[in-house]
């Protein structure tokens, strides 16, 4: 029984269509990788640069003009 579903593996794998489906899978999985990679390395710098735009923001005092 096991050969047979071997066998059958085999043959899915061996069709042009599962090689692309696989490398496609492949190059989805390196992607996500290299997206989680940046977004860890970049994280920290991107919060500290909205706080500070933050603060900026908050020390800033609006004024109205007056009516006369």
């Amino acid at each position: 029984m096991l050969t047979h579903y071997t066998k059958k593996f085999v043959h899915y794998l061996r069709h042009n269509r599962a090689v692309s489906a696989l490398e496609y899978a492949i190059l989805v999985g390196i992607i996500a990788v290299a997206m989680a990679g940046a977004l860890t390395a970049f994280t920290g710098n991107l919060t500290t640069a909205l706080n500070s735009i933050g603060d900026a923001l908050k020390s800033t005092t609006v004024s109205t003009p007056s009516t006369t």
